[in-house]
């Protein structure tokens, strides 16, 4: 098998093409953005990246300790159990990403209505990319409680959203300031927010609190 060797090493200083060689590895993009938003277990990455093997996983996760993108931490109590998560340096990218993710949309191969799904922090990471500029008037206060219905037995996340003229934010944890928290699978509610712009019929349950908040937020997102 013929050795890699980087584009610096034929001879090109180009800090971009250094940077693509970082991140452009099939499976180097599905870890980072699955680590976003905070650290996460072997095994959560096992499943949130589709189709990976184990084996791949953990090579590829070496490689990216290598390069300074991730680093091994212990999870505080009571989990207590190793995790990996970005480095502050890797964190930089999230503007980056976002904005090359809005220029996907423009590409002339990819299927306009793809028929994958999203895992819970795809979700999250796809409306930070798409949000429009203008911000829900009045501002959005929600929870929301997310899991990958693709994934049997698979984890859920809670995440707080403020939308307001600042923008919009989404984090990991509870928001106890929150009007109504939306439970729903993470692929449906990439449904909800590009194509149908409301929740399912009979399925007011999915939320607790203000309905006409959620509405607001479905509704706000365009239709790609």
């Amino acid at each position: 098998m013929p050795v890699k060797r980087s584009y610096a090493e034929c001879g090109d200083a180009c800090a971009t093409a250094h940077a693509v060689e970082l991140i452009g590895d099939r499976w180097t993009y599905p870890v980072i953005r699955e680590l976003m938003l905070a650290p996460k277990r072997f095994g959560e990455l096992a499943d949130a990246v589709l189709g990976v093997t184990p084996a791949v996983l953990t090579s590829r996760l070496r490689e990216m300790e290598a390069a300074g993108l991730v680093e091994r931490v212990t999870l505080p109590a009571p989990a207590s159990v190793s995790a990996y998560r970005l480095t502050p340096w890797a964190r930089e990218l999230g503007p980056l990403l976002r904005s090359l993710g809005r220029w996907a949309h423009g590409s002339p191969v990819r299927d306009a209505a793809p028929t994958g799904g999203l895992t819970p922090d795809g979700v999250v990471q796809s409306m930070l990319t798409m949000a429009p500029a203008e911000a829900p008037s009045p501002g959005l206060e929600l929870q929301l409680e997310l899991t990958d219905a693709r994934v049997a037995g698979g984890h859920s996340y809670t995440y707080r959203l403020s939308w307001d003229e600042a923008g919009l934010r989404i984090d990991r944890g509870t928001h106890p300031g929150a009007t109504a928290t939306l439970r729903a699978d993470s692929s449906a509610l990439a449904g909800m927010l590009y194509q149908t712009h409301e929740l399912p019929p009979g399925q007011q349950d999915m939320v607790t609190g203000d309905n006409k908040d959620v509405a607001r937020l479905l509704d706000a997102f365009p239709t790609p």
